[in-house]
């Protein structure tokens, strides 16, 4: 059923995609309202976070398993399918560099720095002063946005379900209301496997010899962060300078980056519908 869910979300957002879509989260920020996460001891935030958080995860994924018979079933796939397709988004983060890419293609660096600057933040932007420090901050964006809008959140509906699904994303609001320094550990913890089986994912997916290498050697590396993971795996043996660069050869990357992603989401489908088949996952 997991398969059948998983396919049913990832047509569904492909078919709905719009760019500039956000999440509706406003309902989670108004129930953290009265509690001012800031100013409370750990004892208390740790007390809101299991009854916002991981209380109503815990309650849904009960309720999913209550659901038995034909019918019952049915009914287990279509609200899983919506709500992962909630929990999902429907951003669609290849069509946001389409004019950052169509600027590329002019040689307009100007005019890519700045269509570049509505999706990054302001530390990428500062960190962005050449084309080709602009170009490799936009292929790392993008390949974050899909570990944090795709692969992060597939992997924990495979191993929790729809309930651990919810849990990641209501983590992920906490942390933003809270800053909590043991919420930002958790949120590591729960990236810690996807993101180095997506580097393995993407190692298969990609330049096996060169990539493989380096994605096996964080596989027991607890430390390193998810950026570092998925950059080193992908750009690690990117060996151009500001000197070789060339600007009309940018839009070509930048699309040979997406489409490894989709490969490795590919990859990630066909492994899961190998484990429905085999094992009745």
């Amino acid at each position: 059923m997991k398969f059948i869910v998983l396919l049913f979300t990832v047509l569904l957002q492909k078919q709905t995609k719009q760019q500039g879509y956000s999440r509706n989260n406003q309902w989670f920020v108004r129930l953290l309202k009265p509690f001012d996460l800031t100013e409370m001891s750990l004892k208390g935030q740790v007390a809101v976070y299991g009854v916002v958080v991981v209380l109503p995860g815990v309650l849904l994924a009960f309720f999913i398993a209550s659901l038995n018979g034909v019918m019952g079933s049915l009914l287990s796939i279509v609200i899983q399918v919506l709500l992962f397709l909630y929990i999902l988004g429907r951003d669609d983060f290849s069509s946001r560099v389409t004019n950052y890419k169509s600027c590329w293609k002019r040689e307009d660096y100007q005019g890519a720095y700045h269509c570049a600057s509505e999706f990054l933040s302001l530390k990428e932007q500062a960190n962005s002063q050449s084309p080709l420090q602009l170009h490799q901050t936009v292929q790392e964006a993008m390949v974050n946005a899909w570990f944090k809008r795709f692969f992060a959140f597939a992997f924990w509906y495979l191993v929790a379900g729809i309930g651990g699904v919810l849990i990641c994303l209501l983590t992920i609001w906490f942390y933003a209301q809270s800053k909590a320094n043991w919420v930002k550990s958790l949120l590591h913890a729960l990236s810690w496997a996807p993101v180095r089986l997506l580097a393995v994912t993407i190692a298969l997916a990609g330049d096996f010899v060169q990539s493989f290498s380096t994605a096996s050697r964080f596989i027991w590396d607890f430390e390193s962060s998810n950026q570092v993971v998925l950059h080193e795996t992908m750009f690690r043996y990117d060996e151009q300078t500001e000197e070789s660069f060339d600007c009309e050869n940018a839009p070509q990357e930048l699309e040979a980056t997406n489409q490894l992603m989709q490969r490795s989401a590919v990859i990630w489908l066909c492994v899961v519908a190998a484990l429905t088949v085999f094992a009745g996952f």
